[in-house]
């Protein structure tokens, strides 16, 4: 949900904050124990409910915003960062070159830059930790209550600049293509498959100018150019925010 439901993920004792929803947490907790302790089923309860599936928008939620400014009872979500390793999943899979395969090995750190391999296998201590993972609040070693959720410039040059986005802009490209031949097709298509969103007039109108410009440029066809919205697009701060 972006936020826990005890603020003191460290200290749950006297000396901690109080949970905003004790009878919430009673419930889980019984739950899990009569699920022979599964982990697994209380996550697809979680992630099924109503609750995870809101929206963090506040259009049209006046009262609420005036009744609970902060959302401690939970009337809409949290916009919040990806996670590190769900940034570069995300894009691999985006391409279509995410390697599935489960079990495995760890992938070590001279290997990780050209593995495709889920982000869950890399080889991870306090002293070999992967440079993009680390760039987005890479968890802690030794310990981690809570994920930082940091916004720093080098977020911005490793989504622009690192190997992975840039080879797999135009993978990811060449996928869309396939599918939408047609200019507002395709750039319609890539806004929803890469930021989950219905683009909006002065989007799509902004984008065909775009790739119109692009195509102009010396050795530039179309899936060159189509590749270039893509990057852009993978640059978005919609693309690192789940709303």
């Amino acid at each position: 949900m972006g936020d826990p439901l005890v603020k003191t993920v460290f200290d749950f004792g006297r000396r901690g904050d109080r949970p905003t929803q004790p009878e919430l947490l009673d419930w889980m907790a019984a739950e899990l124990m009569s699920n022979g302790w599964s982990m697994k089923h209380l996550h697809r309860i979680i992630v099924s409910s109503e609750a995870y599936r809101m929206s963090s928008s506040t259009s049209g939620a006046a009262l609420q915003a005036e009744r609970d400014p902060e959302n401690r009872f939970w009337w809409r979500r949290f916009p919040i960062r990806l996670e590190s390793q769900a940034v570069r999943d995300s894009i691999l899979s985006l391409a279509g070159t995410l390697d599935l395969t489960m079990s495995g090995p760890p992938v070590q750190p001279a290997q990780q830059a050209m593995s495709k391999r889920r982000s869950l296998y890399f080889f991870h201590s306090n002293n070999s930790r992967n440079l993009f993972l680390t760039m987005f609040d890479e968890a802690l070693v030794k310990d981690c209550y809570r994920r930082d959720q940091s916004i720093v410039p080098q977020q911005a040059l490793a989504l622009t600049n690192s190997s992975l986005v840039l080879d797999s802009a135009g993978q990811i490209a060449a996928r869309l293509s396939v599918e939408e031949p047609d200019d507002t097709a395709f750039a319609r298509e890539a806004f929803a498959t890469i930021l989950g969103i219905d683009a909006a007039a002065n989007e799509l109108t902004a984008s065909i100018e775009a790739l119109a410009e692009w195509k102009k440029l010396p050795g530039t066809d179309t899936l060159a150019a189509r590749t270039h919205l893509v990057w852009v697009l993978l640059n978005h701060n919609d693309f690192v925010t789940v709303r």
